[in-house]
């Protein structure tokens, strides 16, 4: 079958032919790194040319993709991959080989240890006093490779020769304060409705900001509520300054922050507190981070509280939520989950978020000490000054000790506690904390004392079975925690007397392959009272083939309904039509009167638009309908959803975004983390990033990177299957290591060029040979030709002339004229048959 034809064909099917030999070319420069320890040589033969042409003409293009790319003996700033992950750069030494066929890296013993291998654990250490350490010889299995062309050494080490301690752990000159800069991120959501009590509405606005000034970051979130009747209210849950403390591994915070809780429950306080940042350690040596679960009815509104402030506000649908993106204050608590129903039913949780992190690796410490006043949500309680300090260490025999000190001037308690993992058996830690209050009231005062003894205990069983967190606590009748002493000084009513117990749960277990079942319960009990606080969560899920199943029981803390139970059945499975579209059959028990649903959800848009519609009824013929749409867009997410009832209406919208400003402008984008980035393309618009599937660069390059690890390599990765055929991206891949807080700048070098979709021939007017070289006047090869003399390039505007060799005779040469310019543009190429002269 000849290549060649009069006949022109479509743009698409004319660059397949030109992809086919590209792609040709990669798979063999692929196989080069693969066979280099053999010289590579290609058949020019395979390439079949037209009978006007030598069977060689190919030859050169061919030795050039088989010619030795290595570098020369020399120094060399390279960057270095151990076993895949991205490690360092330095300035690495390299010399020829015994084989003479490549380099050698000279590798120092620091560099080996820095990268983790246990050097004292090696059969043969001797060759460790040398400059250069042999490290295949020394360690078996080792390989290194050196990329010249990327200026890359990867280094591939048996897991067995590496110290786990380093796993993440990243050189803390690389960690970057990022850029100057202020940010808003903004949660704004507006209800309207009507029930039996009324009319009622409400608008909310949570501002949670930031400026970031070198290596100090400024800190607020801000919650503005409008009521119904007409009151507004306008609460500060913290504001303080911050930076980190690289060479105490810790934070240093001024302001109105909380303490930590690991020892003591977290109070909030307003003053000055130094803390460990455990985040500055290897990943091994870190704690969890809560996740938020439950069941909602309806389309409800979400509130999560820490220590009486709001912290979180969002919309869920019905069915099963999760909420995994907080961003806590304090190690360990309780966080307060209030879920706000459509039809104005309000259920309360508490969910505590301490487990056995007070255990620590042997030789880790872990401190705190608040100095401050105390900063409680409400104004009636006393602001008395406070002082805390906290100490744990890890220590031989698996254990960890802990401990710490509370006083002010009316209030004093001491812990002291063990933890220890017990191998097969779990881990348990004891701890027990002596109190002394002094409570004045209008009518007396009076001094109580007493103890409090805490036991935890978690493991994971081998049945799959994990027992994520389950604790006692028994006080005696003059106990008191801080929060107790304030509340019954101030006569606060939310004291219901002190506490005499807790017990606390959290079990979660895998049925086989596709079933598993989570417990989570609470119980309180108190002194001077026999009110209790219980709760509990019960879910089992499972799926049998595409149809999904989960069954779920509650009941919630309720100061009117104390028996606010619930019990549930949900069966989903996917439909044919739409794009992920799911249809949901629940059925639900709740104080005794049934309600069944059903409801339709699913995705567009790339998941950019998710929409739901349910039709529910109930066991009094009263019937529910709702639909709820979202939209996630490059510079925030959208929301609306609107529910009617037999005797009730509700219309609710909302939106969340965050805006920043920096020394180029102000961008708009998703929902900031605690940590994020700005990425820059330079004048290249609507370029999507894989860290952030609903960001694009705005017009001017910029888009916003939520949600990045601090003290950690973070890659930040372009999108470009979606690209403009004219745009060139020298590295869509680049590395960024913040500090906690900063906003680091990832700018990625491109440029818009002119893509040439030529079709070359000679001046008989037969195509090029298959396999001829086209280079620039600088000398650059710009691209091969493909069958049928068809070529694809990357060049500039304007006139451009191009030099095409396919041999090194006067002969097998030619020069091509071009005027880029004015060159007919088709589905984003410039396309032109040319004559090579």
């Amino acid at each position: 079958m000849p290549f060649y034809t009069q006949r022109r064909m479509p743009v698409a099917q004319r660059l397949l032919h030109v992809f086919v030999f590209t792609g040709a070319g990669s798979v063999l420069l692929g196989n080069k790194s693969a066979l280099a320890d053999a010289p590579v040589e290609f058949q020019s033969t395979f390439m079949r040319q037209l009978d006007n042409h030598a069977s060689d003409a190919g030859a050169l293009a061919l030795k050039t993709l088989s010619a030795n790319q290595d570098l020369a003996p020399g120094r060399y700033l390279v960057s270095i991959e151990v076993n895949r992950s991205f490690f360092d750069q330095r300035e690495i030494e390299f010399t020829a080989n015994a084989q003479g066929d490549g380099l050698s890296p000279c590798l120092s013993r620091q560099l080996l240890l820095d990268m983790g291998i246990r050097l004292d654990s090696l059969a043969e250490t001797e060759s460790l006093t040398d400059a250069c350490v042999d490290l295949p010889r020394l360690v078996p299995g080792a390989l290194i490779e050196l990329h010249g062309g990327q200026l890359l050494l990867s280094l591939s080490i048996p897991q067995i020769a590496m110290r786990r301690d380093v796993v993440g752990y990243v050189d803390p000159q690389r960690w970057d304060y990022g850029i100057n800069s202020a940010f808003i991120n903004y949660q704004v959501s507006a209800q309207q409705g009507r029930n039996p009590s009324g009319h009622n509405s409400s608008q909310d606005l949570f501002l949670n900001s930031g400026l970031n000034l070198g290596a100090w970051r400024l800190r607020s979130n801000n919650a503005f509520r409008s009521d119904a009747q007409g009151e507004r209210s306008w609460t500060r849950a913290y504001t303080y300054v911050q930076r980190d403390l690289p060479g105490m591994h810790s934070q240093l915070t001024v302001g109105e922050t909380f303490t930590p809780g690991d020892v003591f429950k977290s109070v909030p306080i307003k003053g000055i507190q130094v803390a460990s940042d455990m985040s500055m350690l290897p990943d091994s040596q870190q704690h969890y981070a809560p996740i938020v679960r439950g069941v909602a009815q309806t389309r409800a509104r979400l509130e999560i509280r820490q220590n009486g402030y709001p912290i979180y506000s969002s919309y869920v649908s019905p069915g099963p939520y999760e909420i995994d993106d907080l961003t806590i204050g304090g190690g360990s608590g309780e966080l307060e989950i209030i879920l706000t129903e459509a039809d104005g039913q309000v259920r309360r949780f508490t969910q505590p978020y301490a487990t056995l992190s007070n255990l620590l690796r042997e030789g880790v410490w872990r401190y705190s000490t608040s100095l401050g006043r105390y900063n409680a949500a409400s104004s009636s309680t006393d602001d008395t000054p406070l002082w805390q300090g906290t100490l744990a260490t890890g220590t031989g025999w698996n254990s960890t000790l802990y401990g710490g000190l509370m006083a002010n001037e009316f209030y004093r308690a001491g812990t002291f506690g063990v933890g220890r993992n017990f191998g097969s058996l779990g881990a348990l830690s004891l701890d027990v904390t002596r109190s002394s209050a002094d409570i004045d009231s209008t009518n007396s005062s009076r001094n109580v004392q007493g103890m409090s003894y805490a036991i935890k205990y978690g493991k994971t069983f081998e049945t799959r079975t994990n027992l994520r967190f389950a604790g006692y606590r028994y006080s005696t009748e003059g106990y008191r925690d801080f929060t107790e002493a304030v509340r019954e000084r101030s006569a606060d009513q939310r004291f219901r007397g002190s506490r005499r117990s807790l017990l606390e749960a959290s079990v979660f277990q895998n049925i086989a392959s596709d079933s598993s079942l989570s417990l989570t319960l609470s119980q309180e009990d108190f002194w001077q009272s026999d009110y209790q606080q219980r709760q509990f969560q019960f879910n089992f899920n499972s799926r049998y083939k595409s149809i999904n199943y989960s069954l779920y029981a509650s009941q919630s803390l309720n100061d009117e309904q104390s028996n606010d139970r619930q019990l549930g059945l949900s069966v989903s499975f996917p439909l044919d039509f739409g794009n992920s579209t799911t249809a949901t059959f629940d059925l639900r028990e709740s104080r005794g009167s049934m309600n069944e649903r059903a409801s339709l959800s699913g995705r567009s848009e790339g998941d950019r638009l998710n929409y739901r519609a349910s039709l529910s009824n109930n066991e009094q013929h009263q019937q529910t309908a709702e639909l709820a749409v979202g939209y996630q867009t490059a510079f925030a997410s959208v929301g609306a959803g609107i529910t009617q009832g037999t005797d009730y209406n509700n219309l609710s919208v909302n939106a969340t975004g965050a805006l920043l400003a920096h020394a180029e402008g102000i961008e708009f984008g998703p929902y900031l983390g605690e940590t994020s980035g700005l990425a820059y393309v330079p004048g290249i618009a609507d370029v999507g990033l894989l860290n952030a599937s609903s960001a694009k660069t705005n017009d001017r390059g910029y888009a916003l990177i939520p949600y990045l690890q601090p003290y950690r390599v973070n890659r930040v990765i372009l999108d470009t299957n979606q690209l403009d055929p004219n745009v060139e991206i020298e590295n869509g891949v680049t590395q960024v290591v913040p500090r906690r807080g900063a906003v680091v700048k990832a700018t990625f070098p491109a440029r818009t060029v002119q893509r040439l979709l030529l079709t070359t021939r000679d001046s008989q007017g037969a195509p090029l040979p298959f396999g001829a070289q086209v280079s620039n006047a600088a000398g650059e090869v710009l691209g091969v030709v493909g069958q049928a003399g068809q070529v694809l390039l990357g060049t500039v505007d304007g006139q451009q002339t191009f030099d095409v060799r396919w041999g090194n005779a006067a002969t097998e040469q030619c020069r091509l004229h071009a005027d880029v310019k004015n060159m007919p543009l088709d589905q984003g190429y410039r396309v032109q048959d040319l004559t090579c002269r």
